[in-house]
């Protein structure tokens, strides 16, 4: 009695991988896609985030809050795609000083990508009052990804009243634009 191994020819193997290769091919530019934009309401949620709980926290300690980039967590500076904290800072100085509360610290979430803080007073911190609202400092952060493609930019704006506004795609392009229709530049 004869058996017959059940398997998988060459033209059959070949096949397959051709027929794969392809599928490959074509989804892999979506897929691509889907994780940068994802990336992208990843960064302008951080960043949202931050806002919220800095305004959150000056109503709560009755003290004025400060948002920046910092490089030691004692002082503002640096990057706004690096590491940020949260502080009071009643004197204005924008340094954390013995008796300040640092409220938090945050990184960060996507390295290559860079996060722009542009504002009225052209300030590069953001600080709340105690009634909640910026200090004179109504301006926008602007997203872009490690490629620099428009597509994957996003954009929140934030009023002297503390509020974020994300902008959209108003004329369904697929570029988001800023508040004067321009699409967002990086």
């Amino acid at each position: 009695m004869k058996t017959h191994a059940k398997g998988l020819t060459l033209v059959d193997l070949i096949a397959s991988l051709a027929i794969l290769s392809i599928l490959y091919e074509l989804a892999a530019p979506a897929f691509f896609r889907l994780i940068e934009r994802n990336k992208a309401a990843t960064g302008i949620n951080w960043i949202i985030s931050a806002i919220n709980i800095t305004r959150i926290s000056a109503v709560d300690y009755g003290s004025l809050t400060t948002l920046c980039p910092t490089q030691d967590d004692r002082r503002c500076s640096g990057v706004w795609h690096g590491r940020v904290m949260i502080f009071t800072d009643p004197n204005n100085d924008q340094t954390l000083n013995e008796g300040e509360h640092i409220i938090t610290t945050l990184d960060f979430p996507h390295e290559g990508s860079t996060l722009k803080w542009r504002a009225f007073r052209n300030k590069q911190y953001l600080q709340m009052t105690s009634q909640g609202f910026t200090n004179f400092q109504n301006g926008n952060f602007v997203y872009c990804s490690r490629e620099q493609n428009p597509l994957f930019s996003r954009q929140v704006v934030l009023n002297t009243q503390g509020r974020v506004k994300k902008s959209v795609d108003r004329n369904n392009d697929g570029l988001i634009e800023d508040r004067y229709g321009k699409h967002l530049r990086c």
